[in-house]
């Protein structure tokens, strides 16, 4: 193995790292408010695709061979993230997560005045397009009486 590759697997594992860090700290951001239960389960889904993702990287890169400086460099990548980014990452979750709460409920008050009249429309049209219906088979079972059996079949034995 040449060190450019070497080198590729490095930085490759570095950045697997560094978003592997982001992936924990959401975990962290969704799980502080839930019940032990639920932490715990999805502490063991995340590890489980954590796995999965390593593997998937590790085969693609180098054909899975296990070497010491993939995962030295992923704990880097890690440990750096946590250090450098991590206290900003969480501030953006809570303001993202803040301003998605914002929007659903903005949209929940200038939505709840339409629903109203959007349900009385849905009634109305409703009754037209049955009323539409009955008529059109009305219509259609007269035409069929008026024509009559098809000429082109012949009648049944």
């Amino acid at each position: 193995m040449t060190l450019a590759v070497q080198g590729m697997i490095f930085a490759v594992m570095l950045l697997l790292g560094v978003f592997l860090g982001l992936w924990t700290d959401l975990l962290r951001f969704v799980t502080r408010r839930c019940r032990k239960l639920i932490t715990a389960l999805l502490d063991l889904l995340f590890w489980a695709v954590v796995i999965c993702l390593v593997f998937i990287v590790l085969i693609n890169l180098n054909y899975l061979e296990l070497r010491l400086y993939a995962f030295v460099s992923m704990g880097i990548g890690s440990l750096l993230y946590f250090r450098l980014l991590s206290s900003n990452i969480l501030k953006f979750y809570d303001w993202a997560f803040a301003t998605a709460v914002k929007v659903i409920e903005w949209f929940g008050r200038i939505s709840r005045p339409l629903v109203l009249p959007l349900r009385s429309a849905a009634i109305l049209l409703d009754g037209v397009n049955l009323l539409f219906l009955s008529i059109a088979a009305a219509v259609i079972m007269k035409i069929k009486d008026f024509v009559g059996p098809r000429q082109d079949i012949p009648p049944a034995a």
